[in-house]
């Protein structure tokens, strides 16, 4: 499976799906998020940084991929729109 396709089957699996840390995160958010981390790392030279899949790492994450329109608006954390968003822009990266 090409890794556009495998990120864009993950993203529909958990469709409404959001980061609740009250309630912990699902085996399929996790699997996304280390997926990501795989292809655009959140830490630092040191490996110092937020714990993949939590709520600090999905709002590292689209900061460092540049995600907020001029406003500083983005799509709601963890939500469907977001994760197209942070996929498709990791998938362009390096081309």
């Amino acid at each position: 499976m090409k890794p556009v396709v495998m990120f864009l089957a993950l993203a529909t699996a958990g469709c409404g799906e959001r980061i609740d840390e009250t309630k912990g995160k699902s085996d399929e958010w996790d699997q996304w998020a280390r997926e990501v981390e795989k292809k655009f790392p959140t830490a630092d030279a040191e490996g110092h940084g937020p714990d993949v899949g939590s709520e600090e790492w999905a709002r590292v994450l689209p900061r460092k991929l540049g995600l907020a329109d001029k406003e500083g608006d983005e799509a709601d954390l963890g939500s469907v729109e977001w994760r197209a968003a942070v996929e498709e822009k990791i998938s362009r990266i390096g081309e």
